[in-house]
């Protein structure tokens, strides 16, 4: 089979259940939509890392990002460990050398040596906003012999995270806007609270200690000062962000058709993490919850991937499993250092016979693994954890770590967790448990 040309589109801080195909009702996301009916909607992917930078290294390097030393936002440079096979193994220098004509446009928020233009991408567009769709898309359509690689990186619906300074009279890029204009609604207009708008019983005190009252999203001022009302509105913001993002993907799908190469081109959406939406009463990233950890992940590639598909068996880690699926597309060896798997046989012929047991995502505090039924959490304190059934509620509002009668569960999942930390060299993760 001809290599397809790849389009590589993410979005920033859009939780999995921020489309109308996932069933939410209360905005419109029809370019995403398409995108689902046209191909394969994964309902059970992850980041590597529920904040910005981590994730996207987990992206473009294929690698656990804590196992790199980012393990957060805001990190110094001088503390990365980042192997030559590392670099090498970057998304750009893997596609570039595999033949593609790479181009990044967006948002990077990544380190120096993996900039894009520092690590395999020969074009590098940096508005993240309007002007994105336009760039991309004149890559797309020019004349060339060999396929293309464009990745259309979007800042929002990330934008929520100036929803509260908006409460507070400042507008940062319209925010304060979408807030007056949420005002003016009837009430039953703006979105109910979310099912599990409750606190977790026994939430780990770890979780409320990690929350900064001096960011720009307090997460914990807002858990303690929000009313009802004031979720609503911040939900309304973070819906109407996500439908503007939606209308700029429109706008690359579009040109793509013009561009004669819908038919021959793999798509691949999601979003470097996702964002409470009031949740627990928790606004922003950075925690184990679904709402947080987990994120959108579409496939669609005509002909290959059979069209309407929703796979929710399959445990995606989108950190650690994009590198490989392209790598399975572009027709090069993995690299030996990837954990990750190759999503094309389940994509394209429903094969889970290499199904993962169990998906992980890390941040500097904690470590999180779901299961096909529970979700285990230990954390830097050393002394908490978290146990969810995911299956019976998948709200997680209740922390069964400390049940008796779960015990069993407890202790099957924190030898899950061991034997990842040893498959994957986590040595930090090891003083948690």
């Amino acid at each position: 089979m001809t290599r397809p040309n790849v389009l590589f589109i993410m979005t920033d801080q859009q939780s999995r259940h921020m489309m109308s195909c996932a069933g939410n009702p209360h905005l419109d996301t029809p370019a995403m939509d398409s995108l689902a009916r046209e191909g394969i909607r994964f309902e059970k992917a992850y980041c590597c890392n529920p904040v910005c930078t981590p994730s996207r290294v987990g992206m473009v390097t294929g690698v656990m990002s804590c196992r790199l030393n980012a393990d957060n936002n805001g990190i110094c440079e001088d503390r990365l460990d980042l192997p030559q096979e590392v670099l090498d193994g970057a998304i750009g220098n893997v596609m570039q050398g595999a033949g593609y004509d790479t181009f990044y446009g967006g948002k990077t928020h990544l380190f120096t040596p993996l900039e894009p233009l520092n690590a395999g991408f020969n074009e590098c567009f940096n508005d993240e906003r309007e002007a994105l769709p336009a760039a991309c898309v004149e890559f797309i359509q020019r004349e060339r012999e060999q396929p293309f690689f464009a990745v259309a990186s979007f800042i929002n619906p990330h934008d929520i995270c100036f929803a509260h300074q908006a409460k507070n009279g400042i507008n940062t890029h319209d925010v304060l806007k979408l807030r007056e204009a949420a005002l003016k609604l009837p009430v039953d207009e703006l979105p109910p609270l979310p099912d599990n708008y409750a606190i977790t019983q026994n939430e780990p005190g770890t979780i409320e200690a990690h929350l900064n009252p001096k960011a720009i999203t307090p997460a914990i001022t807002m858990r303690k000062e929000y009313d009802d009302y004031e979720w609503r509105i911040n939900r309304w913001i973070y819906h109407r962000l996500t439908e503007q993002v939606d209308t700029l993907i429109g706008q690359i799908l579009d040109g793509l058709k013009e561009s004669g190469h819908a038919s021959d081109t793999l798509i691949i959406f999601t979003s470097d993490h996702g964002n409470m939406d009031a949740s627990h009463q928790l606004s922003s990233k950075g925690v184990p919850f679904e709402e947080s950890v987990g994120v959108p992940f579409i496939m669609k590639f005509p002909g290959a991937i059979s069209a309407g598909q929703t796979e929710g068996e399959h445990l995606v880690n989108a950190g650690i499993d994009i590198l490989p699926t392209l790598c399975d597309y572009a027709g090069v060896e993995k690299p030996a250092h990837f954990l990750g798997r190759s999503l094309r046989s389940v994509a394209e012929e429903g094969d889970r016979t290499d199904a993962p047991p169990y998906i992980v995502s890390e941040n500097h505090w904690f470590r999180m693994l779901r299961g096909e039924r529970f979700k285990y959490c230990c954390f830097a304190t050393g002394d908490e954890e978290l146990l969810i059934d995911l299956e019976s509620d998948p709200g997680e509002l209740v922390n069964l770590a400390a049940c008796p009668e779960h015990q069993a569960a407890l202790n099957e999942h924190r030898k899950l967790m061991s034997e990842w930390m040893e498959l994957s060299d986590d040595d930090k993760g090891k003083a948690f448990l």
